[in-house]
């Protein structure tokens, strides 16, 4: 019977998508074949774990392997796994279509690195096209493959040249697994450094650079050297998993190269962390801090450890979420214990007290790392904190047991001057008369600078951190103290910054504003919970202040997008005593309530201005404004 073949477009992005990979990528042209050896050997991974959950399934877990073969007369290459396989669906899923955003974010980055000059094919797996990179190398690919748990008649094979099109067939593999078939492009004697990929010292070569470490047997057949001789299959890699080697024996090249398999990043990791366990957990861990923000780092479904987890070198999951916290969910590595129980039951492992162990080490060893960075490599954790700032932040509000080292690496925009302060910075720094640390939220730094609570910390010289980031709001709810100092909010609640000497001064001025301010009071006393006269400002007339009590502002966003009715909270007026605008009001109690009524609303819509938001009434606040330039 003779197969009946279908042709099928392919989408738009990924035609786009080929096109980019095809004719833009120029060098290291031999990374396609890392790519799919790390395709089958993923392959390799999930057969073996549906072999541990599913009784019924027959594989010989000693068998799985991954087979080159070429064929120099027909220029042809075949990658050839025994691992899980693909259906139909798998295929047209898997190969024939691809996430736009993920397309979309390829293009970018490559224009990005054409104009910066960049290492092209180094991109190729961030965005999962790493099976296209074949048509780098290749004429025609072709992919042959069955799931595991199907009979011959599901095996279907898939074609394409890459020319915007492929075909679909049924095909007649009788293994599950997948081969794939390369039909290589003519060598051009023009193009430099170019290489053969029929050539045995070549593929060896490819493979002892990108894929030493793959844990199963890469084999290749040495041609006889003379016609009597049989074929010699050889295994061109190690085996051996780089993370139970000793470290005097791994070069930096070896790590380097296994961060790029296990991330498809293609920068090298700022910092690695290779060390083993031993006592009542043993264990072996190889963890890397990488240098640039992952996509998906704030993708509320890929919020957690991506760490891999092998029992005594059996892979159990991509992801162990336990093995580290929601807030270092951006290291990736491997751990690999010889304690923990083969069991693949999530239920099993978030219960296992050796896990907790393992993780409260694995974190230590993060936080430590990047303590030691934070002090000897400034420029390169400037870089780290950058990028992964906001979620190391997390652990402020998730771990009491981590929160004070955690705030301690924090870097902060400060009044100081341009550059970034640390906690322990500014702790170190602290004048002998300050018993507080004080910080102020804000939008961006320039609208914090801007602020009128800032104006008696000036004056004192007391230095503010500038905390600009959206979570700092969730962080100060559990970050209230560090190393025993208080941590106070400088635009929430009284702060009094007034010497002895000028409190006799105050108090007179304010009982003789006292009944300007009782007018204020009740003019304004649905709009604002409280109005009093301040001790933190000296060149504003007026700022606003959330009361100690106030419902944090991001629990208000939160209720919003969730559908509650949440008022706006009433904030506290206070008031300049010495200003001259202030004074001029006081004057007019009693004397002009027109002119005093439209003073407080015009005061109360500039102190708004001033912290970054509308004034409450937009419409009148115009109106007054133009009233008072006609006067």
């Amino acid at each position: 019977m003779v197969p009946t073949t279908e042709t099928i477009p392919f989408q738009a992005e990924t035609k786009k998508l080929l096109d980019l990979v095809i004719h833009s990528l120029y060098t290291h042209k031999e990374i396609f074949l890392r790519e799919l050896i790390s395709n089958a050997s993923d392959a390799l991974d999930k057969v073996r774990i549906e072999a541990l959950t599913d009784e019924e399934l027959s594989v010989d877990l000693d068998r799985l392997k991954i087979r080159l073969e070429v064929d120099k007369d027909k220029r042809t290459m075949c990658i050839i796994d025994n691992g899980v396989g693909m259906s139909r669906e798998e295929v047209i899923e898997n190969i024939g279509t691809i996430a736009k955003s993920g397309t979309q974010g390829f293009s970018d980055a490559l224009d990005k690195m054409q104009k910066e000059g960049g290492a092209l094919p180094e991109l190729i797996g961030q965005f999962g096209v790493g099976f296209y990179s074949a048509f780098m190398v290749a004429d025609e690919v072709e992919l042959s493959t069955r799931r595991i748990g199907t009979t011959t008649d599901d095996a279907v094979v898939w074609r394409s040249s890459g020319d915007g099109e492929y075909e679909l067939e049924e095909g007649t593999r009788k293994e599950h697994g997948t081969t794939v078939t390369l039909t290589l492009k003519a060598i051009d004697g023009e193009e430099e450094g170019q290489k053969d990929f029929t050539q045995e010292w070549v593929l060896r070569e490819v493979v002892k650079r990108y894929s030493d470490f793959i844990e199963y047997p890469i084999e290749l057949d040495r041609p006889p050297e003379k016609e009597e001789d049989e074929l010699e299959t050889q295994v061109l890699n190690s085996r051996k998993p780089l993370w139970l080697r000793p470290k005097s024996e791994i070069e930096e090249t070896e790590y380097t190269e296994f961060y790029k398999h296990l991330s498809h990043d293609w920068n090298e990791p700022l910092d690695t962390i290779h060390f083993r366990a031993e006592g009542a957990v043993e264990y072996a861990a190889l963890l890397y801090i990488p240098a640039q923000r992952q996509m998906d780092l704030f993708d509320p479904k890929r919020q957690r450890s991506q760490v891999q987890l092998y029992v005594k070198r059996v892979f159990i999951t991509a992801d162990c979420e336990e093995l580290l916290p929601v807030w270092l969910r951006f290291i990736r590595g491997v751990v690999d214990s010889a304690d923990l129980p083969l069991n693949v039951s999530r239920e099993t492992l978030q219960h296992n007290h050796q896990v907790a162990q393992i993780q409260k080490r694995l974190s230590r060893k993060v936080l430590d790392s990047l303590s030691a960075m934070q002090k000897n490599r400034a420029d390169d954790y400037a870089k780290f904190w950058s990028s992964f700032g906001m979620v190391v932040k997390e652990g402020i509000y998730y771990s009491d047991e981590h929160r004070e080292a955690v705030a301690g690496l924090g870097l902060f925009s400060s009044t100081k001057g341009e550059e970034l302060r640390t906690l322990n910075d500014y702790a170190a720094d602290m004048p002998m008369g300050q018993k507080e640390i004080y910080v102020l939220l804000a939008a961006d730094r320039e609208s914090a600078q801007r602020s009128p609570h800032l104006e008696a910390f000036h004056a004192k010289g007391f230095e503010v951190l500038l905390l600009t980031d959206p979570v700092d709001e969730f962080v100060l709810q559990r970050m209230t103290t560090f190393q025993d100092k208080t941590i106070r909010r400088i635009d929430q609640g009284e702060i009094d910054l007034s010497d002895d000497a000028d409190s006799g001064e105050n108090e007179a001025k304010e009982k003789e504003l006292e009944p300007m301010i009782e007018a204020v009071r009740k003019e304004l006393s649905e709009r604002v919970e409280e109005v009093r006269f301040s001790k933190r400002l000296t060149d504003s007339p007026a700022c606003l202040v959330a009361g100690e009590n106030a419902l944090p502002q991001h629990l208000v966003r939160l209720m919003r997008e969730q559908g509650q009715d949440v008022p706006d909270p009433k904030h506290v007026l206070e008031l300049n005593p010495k200003h001259p605008l202030i004074e001029s009001m006081g004057r007019q109690v009693g004397d002009d309530f027109g002119r005093f009524s439209n003073c407080c609303e015009l005061l109360l819509g500039l102190t708004q201005l001033a912290e970054g938001s509308t004034p409450s009434d937009p419409g009148k606040f115009s109106r007054l404004v133009s009233e008072m330039m006609i006067e």
